[in-house]
């Protein structure tokens, strides 16, 4: 299970929200929503992303560029998906903590 620890660190480190007179499970609801809206969003990336991998992963696995491409690709589609969760967020009235 090796990505436990990230997902446990993700929920560590990203900002809390808040918004006055809502509940933790309220919150919770928000949240998981807007996380799936954001996972949405940014699903046919992840699938063209797997594609590209998939293609040119053993050109780029022989000039040794493979992690440095997987990772850019991995963080630039976290990067989407925080910012659409952001905006839902904060389109359903909650401020970061």
């Amino acid at each position: 299970m090796p990505w436990l620890l990230p997902a446990a660190l993700a929920g560590c480190l990203g900002p809390s929200w808040v918004k006055p007179g809502t509940g933790a499970a309220a919150a919770a609801a928000d949240y998981s929503e807007c996380n799936a809206l954001a996972q949405g969003a940014v699903a046919r990336e992840s699938t063209i992303d797997a594609d590209i991998l998939a293609s040119r992963g053993l050109d780029w696995q022989n000039t040794g560029t493979l992690g440095i491409h997987r990772a850019t690709m991995a963080n630039e589609t976290a990067t989407r998906a925080d910012d659409v969760l952001r905006a839902c967020m904060l389109a359903k009235g909650y401020s970061e903590k």
